[in-house]
């Protein structure tokens, strides 16, 4: 998920043909407008939230690699002048990104 995962999405995935509506994150304003045909409760909505968030917090070194990384088009030209100059540009590029933004280590 690249976006910080809110009630509804956690519906969502209980349930993708859910109609609701709901606001300010506040599941005492949660309207269901289907009846809520598999009965979803508050309990089964924030469990469902909190391992959303649990692996939308694991995954933000992903989200900062994302945005730390050059452009596609800055890549491609360092890499053709890495073959022209026999240099290591991108790689030290890419590198510096992948270090300054490490992989978790479960």
């Amino acid at each position: 998920m690249t976006h910080k995962p809110n009630y509804i999405d956690a519906i969502i995935v209980l349930d993708p043909n859910a109609k609701c509506t709901l606001q300010d994150e506040d599941l005492s304003t949660l309207v269901w407008e289907d009846s809520n045909p598999n009965n979803i409760t508050d309990k089964q909505i924030t469990d469902k939230h909190a391992e959303l968030m649990t692996e939308y917090n694991n995954n933000k070194y992903q989200r900062d690699r994302a945005t730390a990384y050059p452009s596609i088009q800055d890549q491609l030209d360092m890499q053709y002048w890495d073959n022209v100059n026999s240099t290591t540009n991108w790689k030290d590029a890419i590198a510096k990104v992948k270090s300054d933004n490490p992989k978790p280590e479960w």
